[in-house]
């Protein structure tokens, strides 16, 4: 039996990147691609070509008229929402949340210059992000941006930090999303998971300033289990003996590593986030976050871990207590090997705990951390985001998060006046970005088959909706 994989892409310049990144790490790892499909093409995205141009102003035509129903059902949600004695409860302040629309741009915004533009035309002056932005607020404030993969959240998210640097707030911006788009939005490279300047070329002249993170959550979470095996040893070992009920125990607790719920390796890697806010420095730091589903559990694992952390000791300390188990189990060379292990381990795990405490109750102070909510306006991006808002409001009573905003993007005008610029993005941007991903396949050694999936009127929903796309991917296949 073989394993092929399949890649999935839009014709954008992020999104490209990101697919590139992740066939050649595939490639690295040894798993085929088999196939790229490239989603919501424009046929034939000539601008040139009579029907290709005709194609394209009926694909406007559907968009513009479709949005304003979705937006409609933001706003109708958000008042909802900021209507209820738990929204109003949540901290100090009970303004209602307000959904701002960011346009349809003829640019794909990239670097810390198109970055601020944008910044200064949505986010700087917006009176509702005023207390964001003023400069006698300079409490700590943690603004985590999530939502729906696709909708814009790295953009968003890297736009407003350059915005608060920009009037005057010391601001860190982290990406915890395996993605590493961050890097891609504001043209850095960031390997090397450490915390790095970012020049505010094309800001104003500012006292603010701006770092950038890229956090590898895999690489934490790997961190973390060793420190767990110097403490009791790896739970697989066969050669331990004696007592086999602290055998199973352990084992039991090595069933529980590999089967930890998606987005605690974001939250082990958020304990640099802890470090941010207590050190000081930074009265401003925004999380770029995964996907919505990753987002939601990673708010609600640090208690989580910090009762698995209990669990671990009290485990070590049974370990530590029979030193034949102990020796066997760390197949350390001597017992001052194994208690200077033990000891760092334990040390480690203890100053993690308290951070997860930490993380826990800034997560859970409303007047602290906020969660900004992006979306565009497509019934299944508006449907998540809804669901979304909900779950952070009202589905964990005893850690809400506070929603203040929502940015929607890609908002095209209601009078049709931006038509040609959309044109003119299609029939540039689709093209560029399609030829970049065909001619990254052809140089593979095995170039997986490339299909180009034409952009529908309305979302493939249900079992026809998606039998329909099934039929196009074949045929166009």
């Amino acid at each position: 039996t073989s394993t092929s994989f399949v890649v999935v892409s839009i014709p954008t310049k992020l999104s490209v990147a990101e697919s590139k990144r992740l066939m050649t790490e595939l490639q690295s790892q040894g798993v085929s691609v088999s196939d790229v499909v490239i989603n919501q093409c424009v046929e034939g995205s000539d601008a040139n070509d009579d029907s290709s141009a005709e194609a394209m102003l009926a694909y406007y035509e559907r968009r513009r008229v479709g949005q304003q129903r979705w937006i409609n059902e933001l706003n109708d949600s958000a008042a909802k929402v900021s209507a209820t004695a738990e929204y109003q409860e949540n901290g100090s302040a009970s303004n209602p949340i307000v959904v701002t629309k960011v346009p349809f741009v003829d640019v794909e915004l990239v670097g810390v210059p198109a970055l601020a533009y944008l910044g200064s035309q949505y986010f700087q002056a917006n009176p509702n992000l005023y207390y964001l932005m003023d400069q006698t607020q300079d409490d700590t404030r943690v603004v985590i941006c999530g939502g729906k993969g696709g909708v814009g959240k790295t953009t968003t998210s890297s736009s407003l930090a350059v915005s608060m640097a920009a009037a005057g707030h010391n601001v860190a911006l982290i990406s915890t999303d395996p993605a590493h788009s961050l890097g891609d939005a504001i043209d850095m490279n960031l390997a090397g998971g450490k915390l790095m300047d970012c020049p505010l070329i094309g800001v104003p002249p500012t006292d603010g300033s701006l770092s950038v993170l890229e956090i590898d959550p895999s690489e934490a979470l790997g961190q973390f289990k060793k420190v767990v095996d110097q403490l009791i040893g790896n739970p697989d070992d066969d050669t331990a003996t004696g007592d086999g009920g602290l055998k199973n125990t352990l084992r039991e607790l090595g069933e529980i590593f590999d089967t930890l719920p998606a987005g605690t390796d974001e939250v082990v890697a958020l304990a640099k986030v802890v470090n941010l806010v207590k050190k000081g420095g930074f009265d401003r730091i925004v999380l770029d976050t995964a996907p919505t589903g990753h987002t939601l559990r990673m708010l609600s694992t640090p208690g989580f871990l910090a009762d698995l952390i209990d669990r671990v000791l009290r485990i070590a300390a049974k370990v530590n207590n029979n030193a034949a188990i102990k020796m066997l189990i760390t197949s350390a060379a001597s017992g001052e090997e194994v208690e200077a292990a033990a000891e760092s381990a334990k040390s480690a795990l203890l100053s993690f705990q308290l951070q997860m405490w930490d993380l826990e109750d800034l997560f859970a102070d409303a007047d602290q951390t906020e969660f900004l909510i992006v979306t565009v306006p497509t019934e299944l991006a508006v449907r998540e985001s809804v669901r979304l808002l909900n779950d952070l409001t009202f589905e964990a009573p005893d850690m809400p998060i506070k929603v203040r905003n929502i940015v929607a993007n890609q908002v095209l005008s209601d009078d049709g006046t931006d038509v040609e610029v959309f044109l003119s993005r299609i029939a540039d941007g689709q093209v560029t970005a399609i030829n970049e991903l065909e001619t990254a396949t052809a140089s593979m050694v095995q170039p997986p088959t490339v299909t180009k999936v034409p952009y529908f009127d309305t979302e493939p929903r249900g079992v026809f909706g998606l039998k329909m796309l099934a039929d196009k991917l074949i045929d166009e296949s």
